[in-house]
């Protein structure tokens, strides 16, 4: 994990207060927020323009900043104008829509990047915020990722969700589906696995130290998981025919997972580290693809009982099975908000296209998010609950995107395809 350490932890607030941002109200407008090319000192500048890049990247994804004032082709005041409230030319940020305004400064200091970031409020001409972290050269980009953070901290009271990874399985060709993880925005992929046969269903532990997949590395589709740093192996579950969507319950101890032995296809749980199991389901028709509540209290999962794959939840223990979806004939993927209030998941069209949705655990409203836009399927939440990583052929190609649970702001993660089953980890600093 790498260590980002903080020069300078300050927070200046104006008279007025920070704007607040409610996500999801009825009135909710995107904050005209600009963002100034950062100044380069010390032979910084790629790193300046890359910091840059990877900060408007993570806000304007995170739905809640207007991408027109985000855009510097628009930009009036000088590039080279001073960091200091007296030395800002604010009218000039105000006549480009501007309400508040990020400036950075990036230098480097032996082998390492420090990078210091100040926030303004436009219309009361104060700074707010001041954020100051240094980082080796490397993972420069995890300063802005930082910062974006901070950012939505500051503008909402919730945590932000770029300090993470994403887990995802890639095409290698010649048979091979490999696991790798990179950063939450694509970046800084690693392999994982090295089998050279096919990797299937990644999931995050809690903690970000290991995940759970199936592999059929020996021939038979069995659970394994892969620990960090080390990135050595073990094999969780070898039972039955088939052992796949594995799913670790909220407080790491406890492994869910769907597997068929003859005819019968069913969700079990067994301890996290591996060990006896439990069968919680036992119906006509395929039970698969479990998921956890936050809270660890009930399960939703799959289920073909009733002659269509729809979506159920049941408690932990597999008792009281309710049937959560009715609009639809092919729901599958569920995945459970960190928040508590919705379920994602993947279900396929009256055109026989497959898109992402949501359904209200309590009320049972379905939600559509994508639309028009390719095949787009297997939706894992970010850590805060408020975006979602996919996949979409949208562009002829089996991609990565992020989006807002609404699915207004939908961005690009990948580019060169291949791609399939991405799972967001935890976010953590590091």
């Amino acid at each position: 994990m790498l260590s980002i350490i903080p020069v300078a932890m300050t927070a200046l607030l104006a008279a007025a207060g920070p704007p607040k941002l409610i996500i999801g109200g009825a009135s909710f407008q995107p904050y005209p927020l600009a963002v100034a090319p950062f100044a380069a000192q010390g032979g910084a500048g790629e790193a300046a323009a890359e910091l840059w890049r990877a900060l408007t990247d993570d806000l304007a994804a995170s739905g809640l900043f207007d991408p027109n004032v985000l855009n510097p082709k628009g930009y009036l005041a000088d590039p080279h104008e001073p960091m200091t409230a007296d030395g800002i030319h604010f009218q000039r940020w105000t006549d480009v829509g501007a309400e508040g305004l990020v400036k950075g400064a990036v230098t480097t200091a032996g082998g390492e990047i420090v990078a210091q970031f100040l926030l303004f409020d436009v219309l009361a001409r104060q700074q707010q915020l001041e954020k100051s972290y240094r980082a080796p050269a490397a993972r420069a980009r995890q300063l802005a990722h930082r910062f974006a953070d901070d950012l939505i901290q500051f503008f909402t009271g919730e945590p932000g969700a770029f300090e993470s990874q994403i887990a995802f399985i890639r095409n290698l060709g010649r048979g091979g589906r490999e696991l790798f993880i990179s950063d939450w925005d694509g970046q800084n992929a690693r392999q994982a696995t090295h089998h050279g046969s096919l990797n299937l269903l990644p999931a995050w532990a809690p903690d970000g130290r290991a995940i759970a997949y199936t592999g059929y590395r020996t021939g038979h589709p069995d659970l394994w998981e892969v620990l960090f740093p080390s990135l050595s192996e073990k094999l969780l579950s070898a039972h039955g025919d088939l052992n796949t969507g594995a799913a670790f319950s909220p407080d790491g101890r406890k492994l869910a997972f769907a597997m068929s032995e003859g005819d019968k296809d069913e969700i079990y749980v067994m301890a996290a580290a591996g060990g006896p199991i439990t069968r919680l389901t036992d119906s006509y028709g395929i039970d698969a693809s479990p998921t956890w509540s936050p809270d660890g209290k009930q399960i939703a999962f799959v289920s073909q009982r009733e002659g269509s794959p729809q979506i159920f939840v049941m408690n932990a223990d597999g008792s009281a099975p309710r049937r959560l979806t009715f609009q639809g004939n092919y729901n599958q993927t569920p995945r459970w908000s960190p928040r508590g209030d919705l379920i994602a998941f993947t279900a396929r069209d009256e055109r026989a296209v497959f898109d992402l949705f949501t359904v209200n655990v309590q009320t049972g409203q379905v939600s559509r998010i994508t639309q028009d836009q390719g095949l787009n399927s297997d939706p894992s939440w970010a850590p805060n609950g408020r975006l979602l990583v996919f996949v979409s052929t949208r562009t002829g190609k089996s991609e990565l995107w992020v989006t807002t649970v609404d699915g207004n702001a939908q961005h690009p993660l990948t580019h060169d395809g291949g791609y399939a089953t991405p799972a967001w980890g935890p976010s953590f600093r590091r």
